[in-house]
């Protein structure tokens, strides 16, 4: 099995600064002191519970995507109108489904 040279604890730090959440917060998510986030965050690696409980309080699925190295998809469907120029160049683009809108 492929070892992870990532240090989790930096990743969370680093969720948690997107998301806006207040280490009080985060340490309230996760039922832990402030105290004790600032350990999670020196941490290079963690068990698998408490990445999950993490994984949850960030709405981020931190297992898939560091130590199984799949991503979360995500997938979005975007409407754009375009004319025939910006559509050759959007061709380029992995693009399901592309089709002209009746006028």
């Amino acid at each position: 099995m492929k070892r992870s040279t990532v240090h989790i604890g930096e990743v969370i730090r680093q969720k948690v600064k997107e998301r806006g959440i207040s280490v009080v917060d985060f340490a309230n998510a996760i039922h832990c002191t402030r105290s004790h986030v600032y350990t999670i965050y020196s941490r290079k690696n963690m068990d698998v519970e408490q990445l999950m409980l993490i994984s949850k309080a960030l709405g981020y699925d931190l297992i898939s995507e560091i130590y199984l190295s799949r991503p979360a998809l995500k997938k979005y469907l975007v409407l754009l109108e375009v004319d025939e120029l910006q559509l050759r160049t959007l061709s380029a683009l992995p693009v399901k489904f592309v089709r002209p809108l009746s006028e």
